[in-house]
């Protein structure tokens, strides 16, 4: 295992934006308030929930969790934004896995 530091160990890194409803709901995990670090914090937390407001859209960020580099969903509620925890693509399960066999109905 290595001991290099994540580039999102300090930060969150905003990978694109997007309207809400273009991301399948199954994908959307736990959400956790963020508030700002520091006063130095306060300046681009405030343009960001204001960006996302006005843009009436979401982020989708890496962010560090655990050691591990997580996928996230910036939205706000209120006045404070949100970080909703997401799934990789290889997490999420094939509905088709879980069908059952064909039956003849009559």
């Amino acid at each position: 295992m290595s001991n290099l530091a994540l580039p999102t160990a300090k930060a969150i890194e905003i990978e694109a934006f997007m309207p809400l409803d273009s991301i399948d709901p199954i994908r959307i995990a736990e959400g956790y308030h963020l508030q700002p670090n520091g006063q130095v914090a306060g300046k681009p937390y405030k343009l960001l929930s204001q960006a996302l407001e006005r843009s009436s859209r979401v982020a989708v960020a890496k962010y560090a969790w655990s050691g591990r580099e997580r996928l996230g969903l910036l939205r706000v509620m209120g006045d404070v934004i949100v970080l909703h925890t997401m799934r990789w693509p290889d997490e999420i399960r094939d509905p088709a896995e879980l069908l059952p066999s064909p039956v003849e109905l009559s």
